[in-house]
């Protein structure tokens, strides 16, 4: 299937940094999500779901120090 658009090339002129806690991050979101009753039986997410996302991911691009 064809794209309907075309991405223009970005100039960025430093390089992406990830943040070296992402995987604690991760870890804290689940268990945030887990107590906030969001996630398996509640109607709104299954931890695969918010895995999918992987909200902490986003944010160790966004905050990388």
């Amino acid at each position: 299937m064809a794209q309907p658009f075309s991405l223009p090339d970005f100039y960025v002129p430093y390089p992406a940094r990830l943040n070296p806690h992402v995987e604690a991050a991760r870890a804290h979101t689940r268990q945030w999500a887990r107590s906030m009753g969001m996630l398996e039986g509640s109607g709104i997410w299954e931890e695969k779901d918010l895995e999918a996302h992987d909200y902490a991911l986003l944010c160790a691009y966004t905050h990388p120090d």
